[in-house]
């Protein structure tokens, strides 16, 4: 079996950090270790991680909090001794099975070396109790999928999100590394996909087939829930840079894909905030005229209240 270390990014997140810890001590696989690094939480969180003493468990506090746990994320990397390096947000949660199906997924695989991430689906649970179950993770249910770089961008295209997602994905250290690991001081949000990109293209990428992670919707001092209207995706120089690195079809493909992440992007401050058109200069016009005009339109006070509209419809169709 593979030796897995798992890193914990904690900041304020008391109410949730024991589900998480828990989640991680209880796998069928146990990890070589558990590193909590905390950004100076305030409600008592860190406290009870101190107070907990399974041998296990790691912990080391930061001084100064970190936007998106960036940072905090990068020093478990260079603490980890395992050669994967597992991720777990402290409001999140694995099933006993996470990260044995990580393992044994790669295991089946004729050349495990070339993989560098491995990933499972998850499941959305909202407030209410409502739960979901990730499309990719839906569409490829109990296969398990290799992709390389190239598949990895048409997936994404497809679903109009990333496959991966943080808290059910392992990474292989040495490609953290050489990757340059998480954006910390280049962005508040959005870091997790840039890294996910600049860690696919040293690799292959293989999802598990299963769903092994809870996602909940509805915790405390989320990152997502923070205000970063009209900031530009983090993913927009790694994409530029990427596509330069390929050849016409392929860098158009990426091409696609930053326009995509710009327009979720602009959507999303349309309807808060209101859509700064200094936000969307990095849309590609040429690839994507028709969606260059839409989002001029959503710059409009008109297309604020279109948007906004359109996202309250939409909540009510689904039922929140």
């Amino acid at each position: 079996m593979y030796g897995f270390s798992v890193v914990v990014p904690l900041y304020n997140k008391g109410p949730h950090i024991e589900r998480a810890v828990q989640s991680a001590l209880n796998q069928t696989l146990m990890p070589t270790e558990i590193l909590v690094i905390d950004d100076s939480s305030t409600d008592g969180g860190y406290e009870w991680v101190k107070a907990h003493g399974h041998r296990a468990l790691r912990h080391e506090q930061r001084t100064q909090p970190g936007p998106g746990g960036y940072a905090a994320r990068n020093r478990g990397i260079e603490l980890a001794t395992g050669d994967w390096v597992a991720f777990l947000d402290a409001d999140d949660e694995w099933k006993p099975d996470h990260l044995e199906t990580l393992a044994t997924a790669l295991g089946g695989q004729l050349l495990p070396d070339e993989f560098t991430i491995l990933f499972s689906g998850y499941e959305s649970i909202f407030e209410g109790g409502f739960r979901e179950v990730d499309a990719f993770a839906r569409r490829y249910a109990g296969s398990i999928k290799a992709m390389n770089f190239a598949e990895l961008i048409e997936e994404w295209i497809t679903f109009n999100n990333s496959p991966v997602w943080t808290s059910a994905t392992a990474c292989r250290r040495s490609a953290l590394i050489e990757a340059g690991m998480f954006p910390d001081g280049r962005c508040k949000r959005g870091g997790d996909k840039d890294t996910w990109l600049r860690v696919a293209h040293l690799g292959k990428l293989l999802f598990t087939g299963a769903v092994t992670a809870n996602y909940y919707r509805d915790a405390v001092n989320m990152t997502t829930n923070k205000g970063y209207a009209n900031s530009v995706p983090c993913s927009v120089p790694t994409l530029d840079a990427l596509a330069a690195l390929h050849e016409p079809p392929a860098a158009r493909r990426l091409s696609h894909l930053k326009n995509l992440e710009i327009f979720n992007y602009a959507m999303v401050s349309a309807r808060t905030e209101g859509l700064s058109p200094a936000s969307i200069v990095n849309f590609d016009g040429s690839t994507d005229p028709w969606g260059l005009a839409l989002l001029r339109i959503l710059a409009t006070p008109l297309g604020q209240m279109a948007a906004r509209s359109m996202h309250r419809t939409r909540r009510l169709l689904r039922g929140r």
